[in-house]
């Protein structure tokens, strides 16, 4: 069963001496303490406190819990209210709204610190506290110094103003309980009616009062409307009672003071507000502060054996008040602080020694890589016989045809040499992204300092993301500029072979300087004059002029080839500079990666190295946040051990301590070596019987670790007795 403790109140002075006392049960998350301190200032402990406790219930899961509120009577606000107002305070604020949502605890008490002093009716001897005990105890006051000042509470005083109104007790002799005589019960009815009206005159008396104050009244010195009215109802039925036939024997030991005594105990006091709260009483000495402080020690045990052992509180009837006694086995105890006291101071001095080494913040230096092998597969090589036109191929009207097909071979190589350049980068990239993943190595080398190390890897960074953005190789222009190419290609070499002279037209033009040259033959053929010697030189001439015409034909046709050939060759070197292109791409292309990786590599190794820092200063602040807590934690025990007057000097040379290992990562609660009874080699596993005295009965409960405890006797409180 999880237990939740509330204490209301300030902390008790030295308190936090014996809260590691509650360590282990708070590791293994069986006990929360709520600290009205905790609660801000502005609101009251409960509007926070409800809220705070379902978070914590229904997040845990916790079902099966018990609350234990711890108040201090002694308390400067306990000056103020009445137990009976705190225990209506709880109901109506903390268990009212915790049963709503579903939260009711299985049980609930309130442990009462008692350092007050009393007198030998158990009576505070301060008269402020006096008068909240007897409200509490009684439902009235004894006496009234100043009032009404004070309230609208009835004192004993006007209590036994009834019964002289009352006056002589009732005589039963002589009479018939059934059939008792007209002239006796006209008496007995004066009797009721005179003690009636004259406590419907007080009460009338103490509303006007309440009126009077102005404001809605507290249930400490004032009393409602309400509890009058109760206790005024509460009175008539008794009188109504005891005057109905037939009468019964107890009239004669019949007292007004008594039933409205009874009355105010039961709707003013305690019992009024007490419901199933198990009220348990606790005494502390104040004479020494040695002994207030076993009294703290006391307390610890007691709540940790019931919140091991619910069932404890169990055997305590629900709204009953009982006072508890607790015997701690003194020889045990000593051993047990001693034993912590040696165990805190000895690992102080390891945690000492172990900060010395972890203030050098150095670490190994990491293993450069290659680069080089993080590049993309060659292209170079790739041709796949793209080779020109010979000159033996024949000019004719599928040259054209040829030309092209050669053009399209050449566009589908550098199509699939772009997608194979494509393909390699994204295999490289994907070699990158593996070598990015890859644990990095530290060198096994002289330690540096990892400040002078990050800023040499800041510089390298710096020089390298300039390399980066000077080796971005930007998109490929290959292909585009070939597609351009071509187009302009296909044109000029349209345009060359349109210029290429043709036999046709050879023969034509052979056929049209014949015919022009044969015209004189016909001439000569018509006239008289002798024509063989001009004839004779016309034939030379028809034959120089058509072999002139043969000769600039060969020529011009000669010349034609050798510009569509020319054009031919500068089509295949603009193609072998595409290629190359591409290779200078896929160069640039594996340089930027290369560059790449290494600045992901610095980068990475920057924030390794940032991560190694921050963990040796996050290590390094845990260690001095241990030490500090150590040394204050030494501190605490010793001031502990000299207030209970323990002395620790023998204990120095008895035996070897053995320190627990401290968990630096976890708060103290969850490190044994800040709990007293988590220390190695200090008891036995198997603890011990705690003798528990509850009445004239006595009982058994086993404890694991609470071996200082030797008893708890409970039973039935005289203070608050109901």
């Amino acid at each position: 069963m999880h237990s939740i403790v509330i204490h209301f109140g300030k902390k008790y002075e030295d308190w936090h001496l014996v809260e590691p006392f509650f360590y282990k049960l708070q590791s293994c998350n069986e006990l929360t303490f709520y600290w009205e301190e905790e609660a801000p200032a502005s609101n009251p402990l409960f509007i926070s406190l409800v809220d705070r406790m379902i978070e914590q219930l229904d997040r845990q899961r916790i079902k099966d819990w018990q609350l234990i509120i711890l108040l201090n009577l002694d308390d400067e606000l306990n000056r103020r209210l009445r137990l009976t107002t705190h225990l209506s305070e709880i109901r109506r604020a903390l268990l009212e709204p915790l049963k709503d949502k579903g939260f009711y605890p299985s049980q609930s008490t309130l442990h009462l610190i008692d350092k007050i002093q009393r007198t030998s009716n158990y009576a505070p001897i301060e008269e402020g506290l006096k008068r909240n005990w007897e409200l509490d105890h009684y439902g009235y006051l004894m006496k009234s110094p100043g009032w009404p000042i004070v309230g609208n509470a009835f004192i004993e005083e006007e209590i036994k103003q009834l019964d002289e109104e009352w006056g002589e007790p009732i005589q039963l002799q002589d009479i018939i309980l059934d059939q008792p005589g007209a002239e006796f019960m006209e008496a007995l009815e004066m009797k009721c009616e005179r003690v009636t009206t004259c406590l419907a005159k007080k009460i009338d008396k103490k509303k006007d009062y309440l009126l009077l104050r102005g404001k809605k009244p507290s249930h400490d010195e004032w009393m409602t409307k309400d509890q009058l009215d109760i206790v005024m109802e509460d009175f008539e039925k008794k009188i109504k009672q005891i005057r109905t036939l037939p009468l019964t024997p107890s009239l004669t030991n019949f007292t007004t003071s008594g039933e409205l005594s009874s009355s105010l105990k039961y709707h003013v006091g305690i019992q009024s507000e007490i419901g199933d709260i198990r009220l348990i009483r606790q005494e502390i000495v104040q004479s020494s502060h040695r002994e207030r402080m076993r009294g703290y020690l006391e307390l610890s045990y007691f709540l940790l054996t019931i919140s091991q052992h619910p069932k404890l509180i169990e055997r305590l009837e629900k709204g009953s008040t009982s006072v508890i006694q607790i015997s701690l086995e003194t020889e045990r105890l000593e051993t047990l602080l001693n034993h912590y006291f040696m165990s805190l101071l000895k690992a102080k001095r390891q945690l000492e020694d172990q900060l010395l080494l972890q203030n050098q913040f150095q670490t190994n230096r990491f293993r450069d890589d290659d680069f080089s092998p993080y590049t993309a597969s060659s292209i170079e090589k790739r041709r796949d016989g793209n080779h020109p036109l010979l000159k033996s191929t024949k000019l004719n009207y599928q040259f054209f045809d040829q030309w092209q097909d050669q053009l399209y071979k050449a566009e589908t190589i550098l199509i699939d040499r772009e997608n194979e350049l494509l393909k390699n980068s994204r295999e490289a990239i994907k070699k990158l992204h593996v070598v990015k993943r890859r644990n990095d190595i530290l060198e096994e080398e002289e330690l540096m300092d990892i400040n002078d190390y990050k800023q040499d890897i800041l510089q390298k960074i710096s020089v390298v993301e300039r390399d980066v953005i000077h080796s971005a190789p930007g998109t490929s222009e290959a292909l585009s500029k070939w597609k351009n190419f071509v187009t302009k290609a296909k044109n000029q070499m349209h345009f060359l072979l349109q210029l290429l002279p043709n036999q046709r037209q050879f023969l034509m033009m052979s056929f049209l300087i014949i015919m022009i040259l044969f015209i004189p033959f016909l001439q000569m053929s018509g006239s008289t004059e002798s024509t063989k010697v001009t004839a004779y030189f016309y034939g030379i001439g028809l034959v120089v002029t058509l072999l002139v015409t043969y000769i600039g034909y060969y020529f011009t046709r000669h010349i034609s080839h050798q510009h569509i050939w020319k054009f031919q060759e500068k089509t295949y070197e603009y193609t072998e500079n595409i290629y190359q292109m591409q290779v200078d791409a896929q160069h640039r292309y594996n340089d930027y990666l290369n560059h790449l990786f290494k600045l992901f590599s610095l980068r990475k190794y920057l924030e390794k190295l940032s991560l190694i820092g921050e963990e040796k200063k996050e290590q390094n602040l845990l260690y001095r946040y241990h030490l500090i807590k150590l040394d204050e934690f030494v501190q605490m025990t010793n001031r502990l051990l000299h207030i209970l007057q323990i002395n620790k000097e023998s204990f120095f040379s008895e035996q070897e301590i053995r320190v627990p290992g401290i968990k630096f990562e976890k708060s103290i609660t969850e490190n044994p070596i800040y709990s007293p009874f988590q220390q190695l080699g200090v008891q036995g596993s198997n603890g011990h019987g705690i003798e528990v005295y509850l009445g004239s009965a006595i009982e058994q409960y086993q404890s694991a670790y609470l071996n200082e405890l030797q008893q708890i006797r409970i039973q039935e409180d005289k203070v608050y007795k109901l």
